[in-house]
C-alpha cells in the first residue's frame, strides 16, 4: 500500500470515529461507550448548581478540584473552616462585583492547597489574587501569605496553630494588606490571638475588627457591617 493511500484511510476511520462519538448517526455495530462527564461538572457540590460555576482541575497531588465564579484578572480565593465545605462561602461570595471567585474543598494540608490555589491562579491569568480565610482557612491565608504575596488578606477568627503550626512567626513577617477579624467573645482563642496577630504584623496597611459576641469564622459575615467592611478591603487592595 503506498503511503498516500495508507494516509487516505487513516483520515477516513478517524474521521468516522469523531462523527460516531459526536452522535451524527453512524452505527459501527455495537454500543458505544458512555461519554466521559463534562469537564465543568461540579455534581458533587450541588449548592453550586444554577450559579455558572466552573470547574478547575488544578496539576499535583492530591488531586485538587477548584469551582470559579465569575471571570477576570482579580481573584478572591476563600479558605475554609475544619468543619465547612466550600458551600458556607456562597452567601457572601456570589456578591463581590468584578472578580473571579474560587472556592475548593481541602485535599492536603490547608496551607499547601491554598499555595497550590494562588500558582494556579497566577499561571493562568490572574494579575491580582485576594485570600480570605475562616478559622483554620485565616490561619492558611496568614501563612501561605508569607510567601505566596497575594495583595489582600482577610482574616476571620484566626487561632494560635494550624494543625501544630505555631500561626504568630508567620503573622509577624506579614508584608500584606491584611484585615483581621475576630468576635469578642469567641469561644475557640481567637478573641486573644487574632488582636495578637494584627499588633505583630509587619504589614502597613492593616486593620482589626472586634465585634460583640461570639460569632465565628463564616458566621461572621452574616453580620451587614463585617461583610461591607470585608468588601471595601478587598476592593482597595485586591487589585
Amino acid at each position: 500500500m503506498s503511503s498516500s493511500t495508507y494516509i487516505r484511510r487513516a483520515l477516513a476511520v478517524g474521521a468516522a470515529a469523531v462523527l460516531t462519538a459526536c452522535g451524527s448517526g453512524g452505527h459501527s455495530g455495537r454500543a458505544s461507550p458512555p461519554a466521559p462527564p463534562a469537564r465543568n461538572a461540579l455534581a458533587q457540590w450541588p449548592c453550586l448548581a444554577g450559579t455558572g460555576a466552573t470547574r478547575l482541575d488544578l496539576p499535583g497531588t492530591p488531586a485538587l478540584t477548584a469551582a470559579a465564579l465569575g471571570t477576570g484578572p482579580r481573584a478572591v480565593v476563600f479558605v475554609n473552616e475544619s468543619d465547612q465545605d466550600l458551600c458556607s462561602w456562597l452567601t457572601y461570595a456570589k456578591t463581590l462585583p468584578g472578580c473571579r471567585v474560587v472556592l475548593y474543598d481541602y485535599a492536603g494540608t490547608p496551607q499547601g492547597d491554598l499555595a497550590r490555589v494562588s500558582d494556579y491562579l497566577r499561571t493562568h491569568g490572574a494579575s491580582a489574587v485576594g485570600f480570605v480565610g475562616a478559622s483554620q482557612g485565616a490561619k492558611a491565608a496568614i501563612i501561605t501569605a508569607v510567601t505566596a504575596h497575594p495583595q489582600a488578606v482577610v482574616s476571620l477568627s484566626a487561632e494560635d496553630a494550624l494543625q501544630g503550626t505555631a500561626v504568630a512567626p508567620y503573622a509577624a513577617k506579614l508584608m500584606t494588606p491584611t484585615l483581621f477579624v475576630t468576635a469578642r467573645g469567641d469561644e475557640y482563642g481567637a478573641a486573644t490571638a487574632t488582636p495578637g496577630f494584627e499588633k505583630a504584623a509587619a504589614s502597613k496597611a492593616k486593620r482589626l475588627v472586634v465585634v460583640p459576641g461570639s460569632a465565628h469564622g463564616t458566621a461572621l459575615l452574616a453580620q451587614p457591617a463585617i461583610a461591607r467592611d470585608v468588601t471595601q478591603f478587598l476592593a482597595r487592595y485586591d487589585r
